[in-house]
């Protein structure tokens, strides 16, 4: 390519700072323009052929490729792939592509850190001993009232990368991992932790911990009745994707006291608006509910690995007219 053969234009929904931020050198024989998000552009005009665009966020509207005629690829800069709906991408006819597996670990921790932090009723200790009660939570986090990771049964829905991972850390800690995945395809690891039918974990699991796509099969996957299955003091982690776990079912059975706790990275609509119920239950429940900011796989590492590897196949395609890697659609 020469110095005036530059290709088609790529637009980022992301300010170019998130890059440089992490040292992450956007490729110079691309034409980027930059945006903060959707909002700050009226729409993708016609001489695009890439959209550059974060995994987490709200959905994006029809209106926004109305003159989107020369979009050839969109490329998340995570793994998930939800935020534009399929019949739009039908109608682009484009390649979409993901970046799968880089934030697993980062993942699996927080899901380790989260429970664990319930289980242990961490945040009942810390607020009891701010107010001066440090007897009183002594008392709170004796053996009889808390849990530990040791042969603790934890019920993972969806085994993909992040499902395997957190299977793995939990493991390491002496926890009996199980699972369950609707479409899950071979891998070894599937060997070492044994498979469950989605009612027969729900029915066993101390910990439920969700990582499947928001797809049309899966959304509602754990609704009331599949909530109500788990054992008396559960505990429910979702960092996959909002619509996955009821949301209105999951308040209910945290303030019946039929689960333990819960911790929500992921909502239906995000941001996570003012009218949630969530937010409305939240003062109830205390530390029994923990809401984070779509933020499980946000770490300096792992957000260096997704834009790198997502830069690379935007220059193989775009600039090398190579096919694209990873492509889910």
């Amino acid at each position: 390519m020469g110095p005036t053969d530059r290709p088609g234009r790529v637009l980022c929904l992301r300010p170019e700072a998130d890059f440089a931020a992490l040292g992450v050198e956007v490729p110079a024989a691309l034409d980027v323009q930059f945006a903060a998000d959707e909002r700050s552009i009226d729409g993708i005009e016609p001489d695009v052929r890439c959209l550059v665009l974060p995994s987490a966020g709200a959905a994006l509207g029809a209106e926004l490729f109305a003159g989107a005629r020369g979009l050839t690829l969109v490329q998340y800069t995570g793994a998930g792939t939800d935020r534009i709906a399929d019949e739009i991408v039908d109608e682009l006819g484009c390649a979409v592509c993901n970046v799968p597996g880089a934030s697993a670990k980062d993942v699996a921790a927080y899901v380790l850190l989260t429970s664990g932090a319930l289980l242990r009723r961490i945040g009942a200790g810390d607020a009891l001993v701010r107010s001066g009660r440090y007897a009183e939570a002594r008392a709170a986090l004796a053996p009889a009232h808390v849990r530990g990771f040791r042969g603790l049964r934890v019920g993972i829905v969806g085994f993909g990368a992040i499902g395997v991972e957190t299977a793995l850390a939990f493991d390491a800690l002496g926890a009996e991992p199980r699972w369950y995945d609707p479409v899950a395809a071979d891998r070894p690891e599937m060997q070492r932790f044994a498979r469950s039918e989605l009612d027969a974990l729900l029915r066993w699991a101390e910990v439920l911990t969700v990582h499947v796509p928001l797809t049309p099969a899966t959304r509602g996957l754990v609704g009331r009745s599949e909530l109500a299955l788990l054992p008396d003091g559960a505990v429910v982690v979702n960092a996959a994707r909002g619509g996955i776990v009821d949301e209105v079912a999951l308040v209910d059975a945290l303030e019946s006291g039929q689960l333990g706790g819960a911790a929500l990275d992921v909502y239906e609509s995000e941001p996570l608006p003012a009218t949630s119920p969530l937010l409305d239950a939240a003062s109830r429940l205390g530390t029994r509910l923990v809401l984070t900011p779509h933020i499980a796989g946000v770490t300096p590492e792992a957000s260096r690995e997704l834009f790198v590897r997502a830069w690379s196949n935007v220059l193989a395609v775009v600039g090398e007219a190579r096919e694209p890697a990873h492509r889910v659609r």
